[in-house]
């Protein structure tokens, strides 16, 4: 395993880890916002790569970990293109496949739709797709958004438990919305959400499934588990969903 660091299109450094290794599939963690790729489940993954053989890729975005970046610099735009850089720079053409934790979830399909023949399946935990829009939408009060409106930075405070808002955030997300259209993906998906999360409603993967081109997807609510299914065995699910990519990939040459 290797960390590495590049500077992204806009001159920032963004650190990521890439353990590298020919004709065999990568796993893409993508961590939630305000975490990192060495969250509980980063290493969760990377160990399971490594015990699996496969190629393993994780990226700090921009404002997050150890990368470069202000909490009022996140950006939908800017995650999305820290690891469409980072991919870029490795010249990786492994089949991908994709493991999107809340905002990781969101990323995770709109990775998809640019590299659809490269991405052979995806795993989400509590898939965030859209969650700016329920924020703004249902959360913020309309004082809050007076403010952001004006210019103001609200955050990162106890207050906003932790979260950082701009009205930029919100206005330059609205073309990454998925739910307002079909999501050009085609591959098996399987989204994971416990029954007790109140961070992303497990209603949102239902709303995916609905949206997504692809008809092979299942849903598994868990009964208990809060946003962050730190108790789950996702290597399961993944391990079932690279062996079904890898042996549809095999019948069809």
């Amino acid at each position: 395993m290797s960390i590495k660091k590049i500077l992204n299109r806009e001159n920032r450094t963004i650190v990521y880890e890439w353990c590298a290794k020919k004709n065999t599939p990568c796993l893409v963690y993508l961590h939630g916002l305000n975490s990192s790729r060495q969250s509980e489940k980063g290493k969760r993954l990377l160990k399971f790569a490594n015990e699996k053989n496969l190629a393993f890729l994780s990226v700090d975005y921009t404002a997050h970990g150890e990368s470069e970046g202000q909490p009022s610099d996140f950006r939908i735009e800017r995650c999305l293109n820290d690891v469409l850089d980072v991919m870029a720079k490795e010249k990786i053409i492994n089949p991908l496949y994709l493991v999107g934790s809340s905002l990781g979830g969101w990323i995770a399909f709109l990775l998809a739709e640019k590299m659809q023949n490269q991405v052979k399946g995806i795993l989400t935990c509590a898939a965030g797709v859209d969650f700016l829009e329920r924020v703004w939408r249902k959360i913020l009060p309309p004082d809050i958004k007076l403010l952001l409106k004006s210019g103001h930075v609200i955050g990162p405070n106890a207050e906003t438990k932790g979260y950082c808002f701009s009205y930029a955030m919100f206005q330059e997300a609205k073309p990454y919305m998925l739910l307002n259209r079909k999501i050009n993906y085609t591959g098996p998906v399987i989204l994971v959400h416990g029954d007790a999360d109140t961070v992303v409603l497990p209603d949102n993967s239902f709303k995916i499934k609905e949206a997504l081109l692809s008809k092979d997807v299942q849903i598994h609510i868990i009964k208990g588990e809060g946003h962050a299914l730190s108790g789950y065995p996702l290597e399961k699910e993944l391990e079932w969903l690279i062996f079904k990519g890898e042996k549809n990939g095999k019948s069809k040459k």
